[in-house]
């Protein structure tokens, strides 16, 4: 009966010899080194400003990309100075674009795109909220290398729809010219005027200019009989040819024999949204001319306006940066790291957001001709989402790494042991009883 000992010890033995040789030969998961996190430090510059302020910025860059896979760089930025130029209400959109070079097997630029809304906005007060991560990519056809190298970052900031009424009062934006005078709610006619109040002159040299940021504004005053025609001019510019309003008729071009308050005489929309000048000018001499408000307009913008344009630049040359492009996985391989999909995984840092990034170049002679190297795929409904592990070179921070797969052989080895370990005592206990 005792020869069950030294059978079952030496099955117990090479049990676990095979045990160890699945854990040292099976090798890593390749999510252990797949991306390396560059720092950099951007200098920026706002287009209307001469002062610099800086943004440390992160770009993820994947180590190896298997063919046809997409190569996504993931930008985030973090430590920002960046403040709001201007008062802006809720609504407002910071969108972020990194661009950088790619040369190898696909040349030409990577843009990566991000956007991140922003509540209300104090002029040089607000930080300006920044996406926490943009990305951009570019497939290829072919085995072989590709060298990226980060290059400049824009930040642009769409202002949110709005109008803002500024009562004839208001100094800063208004200034008068020639002979004004001011009519409170102490007269009877100013009853229906904004705020009670209006700025008003008979001079023919009497003329009104207001200083706006927009797209458009409304010069808002009344309609009666004992008014006269005005002159407009916008932005010194006298050679357009802008008809001249006449606030003695009404509406329908009738004489306006009943006065008629808060109504707009002229007005325009569409401009190039930034800085502008209105004068508005008495255009004859003993007629009245008022001014009760202007209405400063924002429209709709389709893109944001240069004129809130933030260019930043690294403050050291970036060096460029090797990726690998490695064999095609198999068609029923699922490694699940280098996947773009779709949905929001925001809690990561890393979007790729709808709309966003985009690749412009070419691919070189040593790329595959037919068919030629794709360029980023046209934006879904949805975000795309790209699954990159955390840490790589450069962070101090160990990487997320898959389960391996050496680690279910040994527990499954364990399990079998088990079940012969099991077997063998039992055959021990029944030549006992026998």
């Amino acid at each position: 009966m005792n020869g069950w000992a030294p059978k079952l010890r030496r099955s117990l033995a090479a049990g676990i010899l095979g045990v160890c040789a699945a854990l040292l030969l099976m090798p890593p998961g390749q999510g252990s080194a797949d991306t390396n996190n560059y720092i950099y430090t951007y200098s920026c510059k706002r287009k209307l400003s001469d002062s610099y302020e800086t943004v440390r910025v992160k770009v993820a860059i994947p180590r190896t990309v298997r063919v046809g896979e997409q190569l996504a760089l993931t930008w985030t930025l973090s430590d920002s100075k960046l403040l709001s130029p201007a008062d802006f209400k809720t609504g407002s959109k910071v969108s972020v674009t990194g661009t950088a070079d790619v040369d190898g097997l696909w040349q030409g630029q990577l843009n990566s795109v991000g956007t991140k809304d922003q509540g209300e906005l104090k002029r040089e007060q607000s930080s300006l909220a920044l996406p926490t991560g943009v990305s951009g990519s570019v497939a290829t056809t072919k085995e072989g290398k590709l060298t990226v190298t980060p290059r400049d970052l824009v930040v642009d900031l769409t202002p949110p729809v709005s109008q803002d009424l500024i009562n004839d009062t208001e100094t800063l934006p208004i200034e008068y010219t020639g002979a004004w005078h001011y009519s409170d709610k102490a007269d009877p006619a100013r009853s229906g005027d904004h705020l009670q109040d209006v700025h008003w002159t008979t001079a023919a040299d009497g003329k009104v200019a207001v200083k706006f940021t927009g797209t458009g504004i409304e010069y808002l005053t009344e309609r009666y009989i004992d008014m006269g025609e005005v002159e407009v001019r916008l932005d010194r510019d006298s050679s357009r040819p802008w008809p001249k309003p006449d606030a003695s008729k009404d509406e329908n071009g009738k004489p306006a024999e009943t006065r008629i308050s808060k109504k707009v005489l002229w007005s325009i929309h569409d401009l190039p949204y930034g800085e502008h000048t209105l004068w508005v000018i008495n255009g004859q001499d003993g007629k009245y001319m008022l001014v009760d408000a202007f209405n400063i307009i924002t429209d709709q913008l389709s893109s944001p306006p240069e004129y809130l344009r933030t260019t930043c630049t690294p403050t050291e040359t970036p060096d460029p940066v090797t990726v690998d492009v490695v064999a095609a996985a198999p068609s029923d391989e699922n490694d699940g790291n280098q996947h773009i999909s779709d949905g929001d995984d925001s809690a990561r840092g890393v979007i790729v957001l709808s709309g966003g990034g985009s690749g412009h170049g070419a691919p070189t002679e040593t790329a595959s001709p037919t068919p030629k190297a794709s360029k980023t795929s046209k934006a879904r409904s949805t975000p795309q989402v790209r699954v990159t592990p955390r840490g790589g070179a450069h962070t101090g921070e160990a990487p997320e790494q898959d389960p391996r797969p050496g680690a279910f052989i040994a527990y499954g080895s364990v399990l079998l042991l088990g079940s012969v370990a099991g077997g063998l005592v039992l055959r021990r206990r029944r030549g006992r009883a026998g």
